[in-house]
């Protein structure tokens, strides 16, 4: 084992801490602690009820191009079936 391997195993060595050790951490502490404020949870709380509604908005203007799209092909689907049976028609007729 080098030099430094055990300098770090004795530096990284479990000891017991000091017996003032917890008096003196809990000496450091404020002695009051500031109470929650009760509006930051309303703030949460409405900060997620615009983000779910909010995207609850997007999907559904999401679903209305949607089925837009579908009405607009089968118009085109309708409209090219009946072209076609228009030209059909013409084309008989010139014969």
């Amino acid at each position: 084992m080098s030099d430094l391997e055990k300098q770090l195993r004795d530096c990284l060595a479990r000891r017991q801490p000091p017996p003032d050790f917890a008096g003196r951490v809990m000496a450091r502490l404020p002695l009051e602690r500031r109470p929650p404020v009760p509006w930051m949870r309303w703030a949460g709380a409405l900060a997620a009820l615009l983000a779910v509604t909010a995207v609850g908005l997007e999907y559904r203007d999401y679903r209305q191009g949607e089925r837009a799209k579908e009405q607009l092909v089968l118009a085109l689907e309708i409209a090219a079936e009946k072209l076609a049976l228009v030209e059909r028609k013409v084309s008989e007729g010139r014969k």
